[in-house]
């Protein structure tokens, strides 16, 4: 490759193959895991504070208020209209792929490498990874593609040929708002703490210049420690009655509770082996991944060693597979923590794949001699970069349908219950009741599937659809004995059943309006909607009970906007209550 190609040409060839790759991804619809639930909430947020964004108080586990800034930023900026929420993921990939192409400049000139085809080939087979599909293309998936923006800037902080006191700050600040857009970015902390022994890319220094080595970095040091004690305080701060999150890992990695890293060693070993596998040959690609076989052990105890042998022998190339390893790391914790609906996922690896495309083409590029400069390296590059770009592109139009996705993941996991049940919701929204009835009833989760409640909510839905409504409310009255972060759901649900049952006429009057009472004063407490009071106000009216009413009625004026649809209705209802 020419080397006086202008980096302008380069950057020009990087957005065209983004923007080309990804375009399907526009006409997505709303991933039915997840997305909805998402929209709705920004759909019925009326006003917020960035008070209550970053500091929410209460207990929680996940701490991702950049993230609720740049979906809000949805709303206020789009109008939540679904084409440009993909478009932003779309972009948001872009950039990443700019600093990619940014840190491999840079690695290249610390390195004397005077070709600029490195850094365009990392960069550009990061842009059209397969695996990093999923986290562009569903909307929910934008938490990697924001925090690995902020994670690559630090990079690139720490690339600088003249390192000082303030590139390292630069570096810090940028990993700890990262880490404000999903926490899994703290797991880059480790790397970048050691990154002033790999900064020079020659032999491994003696006990005396590992010495030398902390002398003069140790305002880095000190700067990193202070982003990653900031972080964890602020989370502290930030949940008034506890960060259960931090405290769920420290018990998982203790063994406390019987799933330590030590007694399920085999399950990470497993599954980091089955990572590196997905990074060099990511097929097939899958939504539910639940299964990984045990032959990948062999390849997660070959991983091990690979890492031992980088910290060793200390090169700045080899830093890159260590850092790709670091903050892959938090991936291993998913299984163990059992915290989300699919223990293992291809999103995961968004953030080490940077990384790893960086470091994997300089040691190809560098170990292969000669060779990239003859006539057979363009037509190889070629045809894998023809290969990739037709997995990532034809992925990415399988996304534009939840039934072909859903579809498509069942034939891989054909016992992954939320593509199950998303298999089902397609069949009710196209009006097939009756096979998606037959999907419903069949679904068995394991005990220990996690968010299972969603599974009862299923079933409640079909057998509501085939009259048995009874039989549906006790499913549901079931799942609110432990509902999970789907409590909203399953009220909402038993709400509109009551309804149903309350038009007919043929039921115990006495027994759901009560109901009725204690589920909107629960859906209140939960959502805040002054709608819920609306509805509270007209059930004790039902009731008889004039006075709660009025003063539903009150908190309704009190909270609602004066556009509301319902705030003219209850305004009518005071003043007559009033009189």
């Amino acid at each position: 490759m020419d080397q006086r190609l202008p980096r302008r040409t380069l950057t020009l060839l990087l957005i065209f193959t983004v923007l080309g790759v990804y375009y399907p991804a526009i006409f997505a619809p709303l991933n039915t895991i997840d997305d909805p639930g998402l929209y709705q909430y920004l759909l019925n947020t009326n006003s917020f504070s960035f008070h209550d964004i970053f500091v929410p108080g209460g207990s929680g586990t996940y701490y991702r208020p950049l993230l609720t800034v740049s979906f809000l930023a949805d709303k206020y900026v789009w109008g939540l209209e679904e084409s440009f929420m993909h478009l932003e993921n779309v972009l948001f990939h872009l950039g990443n792929t700019l600093l990619v192409y940014a840190v491999a400049f840079r690695l290249s000139r610390l390195l004397k490498v005077a070709s600029p085809l490195p850094a365009l080939l990392a960069a550009l087979f990061f842009a059209i990874h397969p695996l990093n599909t999923e986290s562009v293309v569903w909307i929910s998936g934008r938490t990697d593609l924001l925090a690995g923006m902020f994670v690559l800037l630090s990079m690139f902080f720490l690339l600088a040929e003249k390192r000082t006191t303030i590139t390292s700050l630069l570096a810090a600040f940028s990993l700890l708002i990262a880490c404000l857009a999903k926490d899994t970015a703290i797991f880059f902390l480790p790397a970048a703490f050691i990154f002033p022994f790999y900064c020079m890319d020659g032999g491994s220094p003696g006990l005396n210049g590992v010495f030398q080595t902390v002398r003069n970095n140790l305002s880095h040091f000190a700067v990193f420690t202070a982003a990653g004690a900031g972080y964890f305080a602020f989370r502290e701060l930030a949940f008034s009655r506890g960060d259960l999150g931090a405290k769920q890992v420290l018990t998982h990695v203790a063994g406390s509770q019987g799933s330590g890293l030590l007694l399920s060693l085999r399950l990470v070993l497993k599954a980091a082996g089955f990572y590196v596998k997905k990074l060099f040959l990511p097929w097939p690609l899958n939504f539910g991944i639940i299964h990984v076989s045990d032959y990948y052990i062999v390849v997660g105890v070959l991983l091990f060693v690979v890492v031992i042998t980088l910290l060793v022998r200390r090169t700045l190339v080899g830093f890159f597979f260590l850092a790709a390893a670091s903050i892959g790391s938090s991936a291993l914790l998913v299984p163990l923590l059992k915290m989300t609906w699919t223990p293992i996922a291809e999103r995961y690896m968004y953030m080490p794949a940077a990384f790893f495309v960086v470091g994997i083409t300089f040691v190809l590029y560098r170990g292969a001699g000669r060779w990239y400069s003859s006539k057979f390296m363009v037509p190889a590059v070629a045809c894998l970069a023809a290969v990739a770009i037709y997995a990532t592109s034809q992925r990415a139009i399988l996304w534009q349908s939840n039934l072909a996705l859903y579809e498509d993941c069942l034939r891989q996991s054909p016992d992954f219950i939320p593509a199950q049940n998303e298999i089902a919701n397609a069949l009710y929204a196209r009006g097939d009741v009756r096979k998606a009835c037959e999907i419903v009833s069949s679904m068995t989760p394991p005990a220990d599937f996690v968010n299972g409640q969603y599974v009862y909510l299923s079933k409640a839905v079909a057998l509501a659809n085939s009259g048995d409504i009874k039989g549906a409310r006790r499913l549901l009255m079931q799942a609110l004995k432990n509902p999970g972060k789907h409590e909203v759901a399953i009220i909402q649900h038993l709400l509109q059943l009551n309804d149903t049952e309350l038009l007919k006429g043929d039921d115990d009057r006495r027994t759901l309006y009560p109901q009725n009472v204690k589920l909107l004063d629960r859906l209140y407490q939960l959502t805040g909607d002054p709608f819920c009071q609306y509805r509270l106000g007209q059930t004790y009216l039902f009731m008889g009970k004039r006075e709660k009413a009025r003063d539903a009625l009150q908190i309704v004026i009190a909270k609602s906007s004066s556009q509301a649809y319902y705030y003219p209705a209850a305004k009518k209802l005071l003043e007559k209550l009033s009189h």
